[in-house]
C-alpha cells in the first residue's frame, strides 16, 4: 500500500474538473497514467464550495459539465414550447377578440331587431322608409337642416343645383361647383334612424342631420314644435324663430332677456370698476 502512494503524482489543489456523470471534483492527484484521484465538491449553507467526502478513482475527467442527449433534448423541447406557446397565445388572443366583436355586433343587430318591433321606435323607422320612398316618387320634398343652432328650410330641388348636397366653392367672387355629397341613412341599436349629410363627399368633417317633409307646412309645424321643446331660449332660438315666423313662449323670452339684462349689467359694473381705478390712478398725476 506504500509503495502505491509513492506513485501518486500530486496536483494543484486549485485544479477543478468534472466528472462525466456532472460532479465537480478536484484533482488530488494521479494514481496511473489513465486514472486520477478526485475529491467531490460540495456547496455549503452560506454557499462556499469546499472538497468533501472520500476521494475516489475516475478515468475520464472534462473542464466543464456535459450535458446528457436528454438534458440537451429536454432544452430544446422546452424552448421549442415556449415557442410555440407564444404563437398559440396570439392565435387565441386574436380568436377570442373575433369572437367577442362578433357576439356584440350579433347582439347590437338582435337589440335592433327587437326595438324596430316595438312603438315608438317602429314610427321612426317606418318614417325614413318614407322619406326613402318619395326619393323614388319625385314628389316635393322639404328638408329641415340644423347646423350648430342655426336652422334652414328648404326645398330640396332634384333637377338643378342642390344647395344641401352640392358642395361650392369661392373662386374670385364667383360660386364654383366643388362635389356632390350624399345622403346618407344612419341607424343605432336602439331602433333609431336618422338621415345626414356630411360636410365633404368623402364622409369626413362634421355631419348634418336632415329631417323630411312633403310641404312646407308640415316643416313649419315641427319646427315649432321643437321650438316649444326647448327648456330655455338662447340667441340661436330668437334668430330661428325671426326667420321663420314661428311664436316663442312669452316666458321663455321674458327669462332670456333677463339673462341677458344681467349679463349686460354685470358688465357694465365690471367696466365702472376698471374706470374707477382709471381714474384714481390718473389722480396721481394731477398735481404733476
Amino acid at each position: 500500500m506504500r509503495r502505491c502512494l509513492t506513485n501518486i503524482k500530486m496536483h494543484n489543489m486549485n485544479e477543478i474538473k468534472f466528472t462525466t456523470d456532472g460532479r465537480k471534483v478536484v484533482v488530488i492527484g494521479d494514481l496511473n497514467q489513465t486514472e486520477k484521484i478526485v475529491q467531490e465538491i460540495f456547496v455549503t449553507k452560506d454557499g462556499a464550495e469546499i472538497p468533501s467526502g472520500e476521494r475516489f478513482v475516475v478515468k475520464s475527467l472534462l473542464d466543464s459539465p456535459a450535458k446528457s442527449w436528454k438534458e440537451i433534448d429536454l432544452k430544446k423541447s422546452e424552448e421549442r414550447y415556449l415557442k410555440e406557446k407564444e404563437e398559440w397565445d396570439k392565435k387565441i388572443s386574436r380568436i377570442n377578440e373575433e369572437k367577442s366583436l362578433a357576439y356584440s355586433s350579433l347582439q347590437s343587430r338582435v337589440k335592433w331587431l327587437k326595438s324596430i318591433a316595438r312603438e315608438p321606435q317602429d314610427d321612426n323607422f317606418k318614417k325614413a322608409i318614407t322619406v326613402l320612398q318619395s326619393f323614388f316618387s319625385n314628389i316635393e320634398k322639404w328638408v329641415f337642416v340644423e347646423h350648430y343652432g342655426d336652422w334652414e328650410l328648404d326645398l330640396f330641388n332634384e333637377d338643378g343645383h342642390n344647395r344641401l348636397l352640392d358642395k361650392t366653392e369661392d373662386d374670385y367672387r364667383r360660386k364654383r361647383f366643388d362635389s356632390m355629397r350624399l345622403l346618407s341613412l344612419f341607424g343605432d341599436t336602439d331602433g333609431n334612424v336618422s338621415y345626414k349629410i356630411n360636410e365633404y363627399s368623402d364622409g369626413s368633417g362634421y355631419d348634418k342631420e336632415v329631417e323630411f317633409f312633403n310641404s312646407k307646412e308640415a316643416a313649419l309645424c315641427y319646427m315649432q314644435n321643437r321650438l316649444d321643446s326647448i327648456n330655455s331660449y338662447s340667441s340661436h332660438d330668437l334668430k330661428n324663430a325671426t326667420n321663420f315666423g314661428l311664436k316663442l313662449d312669452e316666458h321663455k323670452l321674458y327669462l332670456y332677456n333677463e339673462k341677458c339684462k344681467k349679463v349686460l349689467q354685470d358688465e357694465i359694473c365690471k367696466i365702472k370698476k376698471q374706470l374707477e381705478e382709471a381714474e384714481s390712478k390718473m389722480s396721481q398725476y394731477k398735481n404733476g
